[in-house]
């Protein structure tokens, strides 16, 4: 596929985090025992979530090898050590959590492996979450306001409803200053430092104002107390309840993680090309995260096409789902985008993340069969931690 993404240089965690919801994708995807899931690795956490759900296998997808490593360290971390060094990496303890327990994976982590990322969380004392090229910039909005604008943002977490919640936005947040930090902060410009601004060249409309609407609108709808997305972006991984962590980190499901890790398998590619490959046809749902913000209208269109053509000729269905940013790829239903209109709606309007425009759900199955273009693939080993 042609993406903006392979211009990027892929020599950095760009993301620690996956901000796509694993509730839309467990509604979307419907994982059964028989399944063979592919998703998008970003910061690893889907791909944990999905195996949790119990699906046949899981193939973790990226383009960039450092995302990669990081999914396959929180792969160690869960299989030879409890919960409670997990949370201390991962940051949700605090800095000085992350300080003592990485010591502990002097004694599982081979001598160089151990060195390059004792190394790593050195140079980022928050953890793991915050690690991500994207995730050190957009946590760091609140740092950058007065005091009392924090004292704001932190009361939103004692509204106990969301009728409380709105009368609170309206009076003491939705306020010109807030609206300016947040728009200049989250704009395209300054959202650079946190994304490559390749990352850009399709994108509809710039972020910050849309960024900000988008926040004010979910506000609105669901409290802030409740949504580990938006207290993640706003204050950073620490004092997160257990019950809102996605379910990969919560105490309660690391010993069966543990046990599924097994059916975890770690690519380094590209998602459409590894759909297209003879390896690709046996995947039956996929999780694609926001990897069609990066290309144009008419490659979205063509990639679609050539899946719904595949699919038609073996007979064989895939369920895809994947988010649109700033860019609304996949509008509506036409030949060769097969899109479920109604449950996309479904989907955008429960999806916890404020930071997505909306939620696309693809069944491939009952289109005809066109010519599909072919793109070799050669599937890599998993790559360790360096």
């Amino acid at each position: 596929m042609e993406s903006e993404f392979t211009r990027v240089p892929l020599d950095r965690l760009r993301y620690s985090l996956v901000w796509e919801d694993h509730a839309t994708l467990y509604a979307a995807l419907e994982l059964a025992p028989t399944d063979h899931a592919l998703i998008i690795t970003s910061g690893g956490s889907n791909a944990l979530n999905a195996l949790l759900a119990g699906p046949r296998l899981v193939t973790a997808i990226d383009l960039n090898p450092v995302q990669n490593q990081l999914l396959a360290l929180k792969a160690h971390i869960i299989k030879h050590h409890p919960p409670a060094v997990l949370r201390g990496l991962l940051g949700l303890d605090g800095p000085a959590a992350v300080a003592t327990t990485v010591e502990a994976l002097q004694a599982t982590l081979p001598p160089v492996a151990f060195a390059c990322w004792a190394e790593y969380l050195r140079l980022h004392p928050g953890g793991l979450l915050v690690a991500g090229q994207l995730e050190a910039y957009v946590t760091s909005f609140i740092t950058g306001l007065s005091s009392s604008w924090q004292r704001k943002l932190h009361k939103l977490l004692d509204c106990e409803s969301v009728a409380e919640q709105q009368m609170y936005v309206e009076m003491e947040l939705d306020q010109p200053a807030f609206r300016a930090a947040f728009t200049v902060y989250f704009d395209a410009v300054n959202l650079s430092q946190g994304r490559d601004p390749r990352l850009y060249s399709y994108a509809a409309e710039s972020g910050g104002a849309t960024f900000y609407r988008r926040l004010m609108r979910q506000l609105n709808q669901r409290l802030a107390r409740d949504n580990f997305f938006l207290r993640f972006l706003l204050f950073g991984p620490t004092n997160l309840p257990e019950a809102i962590l996605p379910p990969c980190y919560q105490a309660a499901h690391h010993d069966q993680l543990r046990e599924r890790l097994l059916n975890l398998r770690l690519v380094v590619g590209e998602a459409i090309g590894f759909l297209l490959s003879e390896a690709g046809q046996d995947v039956d749902k996929a999780s694609l995260s926001n990897i069609f913000e990066y290309v144009s209208p008419a490659e979205f269109e063509r990639v679609s096409t050539a899946l719904a053509a595949q699919r038609a000729a073996s007979g064989r269905p895939l369920r895809a789902v994947f988010w649109n940013l700033l860019q609304v790829q996949a509008p509506g239903r036409v030949a060769g985008v097969p899109l479920l209109p109604a449950a996309s709606a479904r989907l955008s309007a429960a999806d916890a993340c404020f930071y997505f425009s909306g939620v696309r759900l693809l069944s491939y199955a009952d289109y005809p069969a066109e010519q599909a273009s072919s793109m070799p693939y050669a599937l890599p080993y998993p790559t360790p931690p360096r």
